[in-house]
């Protein structure tokens, strides 16, 4: 061609020079085009695990087979027809936000630059070694409010939570957590720098990596559907990544590579896979109570609650909230929740359970709190704050308010507390009265939240229960216990009823 040209110029026919030289310059330009496609296709098919490293030695790139057979890969996480053509259809699937994880996970040449927290290439059958989770935020993203953040990704976990034998609770950020929740940009720490607005929306690890799951701040993070990105969807298919699944090709499932936001929970693909690494979930039914009168001592302080129009909340055989709990001189636990009551064993509810109050201790409604106080040889019930036919709680107890929240005997003194929102009171049995200097505020109680649904004195421990969690107390330190493996609050479900 150049030649050509050449000669033609020699000729002095300029005008053919120009249409060449424009023919010349068109070709070099679709040249150095398909260059560039075929540069950022090789990059995306080794990125996701679809073709093999290049060799640094040689440079060498892939043979058209090899392409091919990459190309096949990925149409087969996509959902497209198995062609081995990089069509259009190929190329665009390829420009579509998804999860920064590799579809085929692969074993990564060694970095000494890297951090010990290295991006998940983990051989799968990777899990965790408990079934008892925590997580914790170490950053924010602006586009949501803290809230709004926090419930999106406890809805997340609850979708794994509700379809395997795993439970999921929320740990202070002080606090080592299984699952490490971070909002970041570019590089940000891991050796894998996310690329901005579009296609990569967040990456995770596998259990033996840390199990912690970035997210890409360039993106708009969004409730729902509408102008962003939907933070649940890709929020649970990145936990499912921290839970040792890996993408599925499943088009429909929540694993699948690719974003797609008409989503709304988990694929039954997601579910057998989750299932065959940590079992089903428990069921969760209503127990009808037992007809016959279960056999239990009758040695407790209780209260009940006011009556109320508000509609209770269903109570299934492993609700983890309790209104009030106490062990008998017997060693019998019992917990209470709405109308209803569990027996507790050492490895949760006993059968049969829950059961009617009032078919096993006579009393109707609610019971506020319950206390079991030296060996038990005391019973009082109480209803609207009273002493049930006889006295009021305040002409038992002093100055102890109507509708108590709970009551326990510390084992740190032997002293009987009453709790009631954000304020307790000390009671002395030997002067039969609350000690000078109180109410005082609960924050004294270092550790515990700022409401209080019911504790107890279990094995010389307090325990102290508030939606759905339980804290146990360090009578040394004053302060709620350290536990490194199992940090508290812990779930009462599980550890409590056995769920």
């Amino acid at each position: 061609l150049f030649q050509f040209i050449c000669n033609v110029a020699k000729q002095k026919r300029m005008e053919v020079v120009w249409t060449c030289t424009l023919y010349l310059n068109t070709f070099f330009f679709i040249c150095c085009s398909i260059i560039e496609i075929l540069t950022s296709v090789f990059s995306y098919l080794r990125k996701f695990g679809h073709a093999p490293e290049s060799n640094h030695m040689s440079g060498s790139l892939l043979s058209l087979e090899s392409l091919s057979e990459s190309i096949r890969s990925f149409q087969r996480f996509a959902g497209l027809t198995i062609t081995g053509e990089l069509d259009a259809e190929t190329l665009n699937a390829m420009g579509k936000k998804r999860c920064g994880n590799p579809d085929i996970a692969g074993i990564p040449e060694p970095s000494s630059k890297l951090p010990l927290r290295k991006k998940r290439y983990a051989l799968q059958g990777s899990k965790w070694d408990h079934k008892h989770l925590t997580y914790k935020f170490v950053s924010y993203t602006p586009d949501l409010t803290r809230t709004e953040t926090e419930a999106e990704i406890r809805a997340a976990f609850q979708l794994w939570e509700d379809n395997s034998g795993l439970r999921f609770s929320k740990v202070d950020n002080r606090q080592k957590a299984d699952i490490e929740i971070k909002f970041a940009a570019g590089a940000h720490g891991d050796g894998d720098p996310f690329d901005g607005k579009g296609q990569t929306l967040a990456h995770a690890y596998f259990p033996s990596s840390g199990g912690d799951a970035h997210f890409d701040e360039a993106e708009t993070w969004v409730l729902g559907k509408v102008n962003g990105v939907n933070l649940r969807l890709v929020a649970a298919h990145e936990f499912g990544h921290s839970l040792g699944l890996s993408h599925s090709d499943v088009t429909a499932a929540l694993m699948a590579p690719i974003y797609n936001p008409k989503l709304t929970g988990l694929h039954r693909d997601d579910i057998q896979a989750i299932q065959r690494i940590y079992g089903k979930s428990m069921v969760k039914p209503d127990i009808i109570p037992p007809r016959t009168r279960p056999k239990v001592t009758t040695t407790t302080t209780t209260t009940t609650r006011r009556t109320t129009t508000t509609k209770s909340p269903p109570v299934g055989a492993c609700n983890g909230r309790f209104d009030a709990i106490t062990r008998l001189s017997n060693g019998s636990t019992y917990a209470f929740l709405g109308e209803l009551f569990w027996r507790l064993n050492d490895n949760g509810a006993d059968k049969g359970f829950p059961a009617s109050i009032y078919s096993a201790w006579g009393i109707r409604g609610s019971v506020d709190a319950a206390l079991t106080y030296k060996g038990g040889h005391r019973v009082h019930s109480f209803r609207n704050g009273r002493k049930q036919n006889t006295a009021h709680i305040s002409t038992l107890y002093g100055s102890v308010p109507s509708f108590i929240d709970a009551v326990f005997e510390w084992s740190g003194n032997g002293k009987i507390y009453f709790i009631k929102g954000d304020k307790y009171w000390r009671y002395n049995p030997n002067i039969k009265a609350i000690d000078a200097g109180y109410p005082k505020p609960l924050t004294v109680w270092r550790g515990l939240p700022g409401h209080i649904d019911s504790a107890l004195q279990w094995n010389g421990k307090t325990y102290f229960f508030e939606n759905g969690l339980y804290y146990r107390f360090d009578d040394n330190r004053i302060q709620v216990a350290n536990s490194t493996k199992y940090p508290y609050p812990r779930r009462a479900d599980e550890w409590w009823l056995g769920c």
